[in-house]
């Protein structure tokens, strides 16, 4: 068995042992190093070389010195592995053995996020060699499609909206103890920046779930010019192009059927959600839906959101908020009437019908008549009253129903402690997103005109008859009603009635007048 290193250092000797044999006097020696470097010689592995005249001067010396020995290879440091203790290869080979799924870039960013290493140490190099010393660096093949695909990019931010439904993580079911349910991830992203606008997990990838995330979208980004869509049911539902039609943006564009590809960024940003955030769910400690939804707003707001685009260069939020003066905000009336389910109702003699399993009452001139009701599946406590196309009133549930607590699931125990619940942490840092003030600024808008309409009938009808708790009660139930709007017609049923008349006939005179105008 031939010793490679011994073998170099032998036809390294061969090389200088003319030289080392004739020992030149001084003013000779340059030019019988030049004539032997200028022969070819034959190395190990059957390459033909030729070495300089330093280079052979550098090994005479060396031979000199300490013989044949010194003309072998110094063995090489041990490459990446030397600069982090046994303890820190452990805790790299742990974060990867976790979650498998972790990039190099991710086991460095959890590590040093939780502390659990200094910032720095970590290289993207030495990390890598260490996963490859230690086995764990393969990497899942990605999947590819032998379409041709036209690659395009919308103009600006808001232009496009591409949105899709994708499989989450296994969670315990909330309905079935022991058993487990996959949720789905409706979401939306900005073709022009990338940005995810907005998006939820839920176990029923149904219409009501992908309006309360495009309605979220809206509310945090303003209106889109165009959307593009998948080709499943609740995309295709007449609702969600009636919410849209609405807003004021273009009839929706669904992808071509069987040919996903067709939208690629969101299936881009699929691909990496998978990677980067369903996978370290895996990982943590989250067992219920509003956990993982949590969690899932933190990352997009403080990772994905922030994170440069490699096609771009940019990250989303930078090249989003670049075109921000161009993006027109949605009316908050506007987007909740785009988004109010509408059904049909038949009332009882004392006005009662039932909606979602509750009791609603309406007025008695309602009763025994077909209604519309538009309601927000999510909050039934109003909802709104229709008859002939025209509002009548909002009306909340006739009875109080018993308020059931959601079944606290006790937390399956882990195989083995998780070193990183990179989540939480997040989690933990995440603060309100920004863009979230509209809704408050709303609510803000319609308790000015509310205050306003209260502050005219104190100062319009006598201190004893005036009640600020039924103004405020029928403002609930018929308003908002403008102060501007609302002065010149008060002004005329006190002129005619009196200050001193009772309120809620007042009240229902105003409710007839204002109608009528």
């Amino acid at each position: 068995m031939t010793n490679a290193p011994t073998d170099l250092a032998l036809l390294r000797y061969q090389v200088i042992s003319a030289y080392i044999s004739l020992d030149p006097r001084r003013g000779g020696r340059t030019a019988v190093l030049q004539q032997l470097a200028n022969k070819t010689w034959t190395l190990p592995d059957g390459r033909q070389v030729k070495f300089a005249a330093e280079t052979l001067r550098g090994w005479v010396r060396l031979y000199r010195t300490g013989g044949l020995a010194a003309l072998e290879d110094a063995p090489r440091a041990r490459r990446g592995v030397q600069v982090l203790a046994d303890d820190q290869i452990e805790l790299v080979c742990r974060l990867k053995r976790e979650q498998p799924s972790r990039s190099v870039e991710r086991v460095i960013e959890v590590a040093e996020e939780l502390e659990l290493a200094p910032k720095g140490l970590l290289k993207r190099s030495t990390v890598h060699r260490v996963l490859q010393a230690h086995g764990l660096s393969a990497r899942k093949r990605a999947e590819t499609t032998v379409s041709d695909l036209d690659r395009f990019e919308a103009v600006a931010s808001n232009d496009l909206w591409q949105s899709d439904m994708m499989s989450g993580p296994w969670l315990p079911d909330p309905e079935r103890p022991g058993k487990q349910k996959r949720p789905w991830l409706h979401a939306f992203i900005d073709d022009h920046s990338r940005l995810v606008l907005a998006g939820r997990f839920a176990f029923n990838g149904d219409l009501p779930t992908l309006e309360l995330v495009f309605r979220e979208a809206l509310r945090r980004h303003g209106a889109p010019r165009r959307v593009y869509y998948d080709n499943g049911g609740p995309y295709r539902a007449k609702h969600m192009a009636q919410a849209v039609a609405v807003i004021g943006a273009h009839t929706p564009v669904h992808t071509e059927a069987y040919r996903p590809e067709g939208h690629g960024k969101i299936e881009a940003f699929n691909r990496y959600c998978r990677a980067a955030f369903v996978d370290e769910v895996r990982a943590s400690s989250i067992t219920t839906l509003d956990e993982l939804n949590r969690a899932f707003r933190a990352w997009v707001d403080l990772k994905y959101n922030r994170r440069v685009h490699g096609e771009t260069g940019e990250t989303p939020w930078e090249r989003w908020r670049a075109g921000a003066h161009n993006i027109q905000a949605v009316d908050e009336g506007k987007m909740r009437a785009a988004f109010l389910f509408r059904a049909t109702r038949t009332t009882d003699k004392t006005g009662l019908f039932k909606l979602s399993g509750q009791r609603f009452q309406t007025s008695a001139s309602l009763a025994r008549k077909k209604v519309e009701v538009r309601y927000d599946p999510e909050d039934l406590t109003l909802v709104e009253v229709w008859f002939n196309s025209a509002f009548q009133e909002r009306v909340g549930p006739f009875e109080v129903q018993e308020h059931r607590r959601a079944q606290t699931l006790t937390p399956q125990e882990p195989t083995e402690e998780a070193t990183s619940d990179y989540l939480r942490h997040l989690v933990g840092q995440h603060a309100p997103a920004v863009g979230e003030d509209s809704v408050a600024k709303a609510l803000a808008e319609r308790e000015a005109m509310d205050d306003g309409v209260v502050e005219l009938l104190r100062g319009a009808v006598h201190p004893d008859v005036f009640d600020e708790a039924v103004v405020r009660e029928f403002l609930l139930r018929f308003g908002p009603f403008e102060p501007d709007v609302v002065a010149e017609p008060l002004r005329d049923l006190v002129a005619l009635h009196g200050r001193d008349q009772h309120l809620s006939p007042l009240l229902t005179a105003l409710k007839k007048t204002l109608e009528v105008a």
